[in-house]
């Protein structure tokens, strides 16, 4: 009756070489852990509401009526593409601060200034959770 011992250590051999090769594609290919910013949204499209409210005024004609549309529209493409700035600028996915249900400030980073910075707005001394 043949021996089963050449076999086992055949066997062990080839699961520790495929453990080591394993080890080595794992330390030389690291998995990407996705990364994360959150954005206040409401915070700023409030601000530029206050913003443009006290521009309205009793009387305004369709003219100026018409002036604030357009920038409103014009803040919506600011903010698309100052959105789009600060994501390429972590490399990082921007999550909107309203859609997270539970987490730490810290392991989240707030890019709201960023945002705004960027959107060319000027929020008033941080008040955020």
């Amino acid at each position: 009756m043949p021996s089963i011992k050449p076999y086992v250590l055949t066997s062990i051999a080839t699961l520790l070489a495929g453990a080591m090769l394993l080890v080595v594609w794992m330390y030389r290919h690291p998995p990407e852990i996705p990364r994360f910013g959150r954005v206040d949204i409401a915070r700023l499209v409030a601000h530029q509401q206050q913003s443009m409210v006290q521009r309205i005024k009793p009387g305004l004609d369709a003219q100026e009526q018409a002036k604030l549309f357009e920038e409103a529209k014009a803040f919506g493409a600011r903010l698309d593409a100052g959105l789009e700035e600060v994501s390429r600028g972590c490399a990082c996915a921007l999550v909107n601060t309203a859609a997270l249900l539970k987490t730490s400030d810290s392991r989240i980073p707030d890019l709201t200034e960023q945002v705004a910075q960027a959107t060319g707005l000027v929020l008033p001394a941080s008040t955020t959770k």
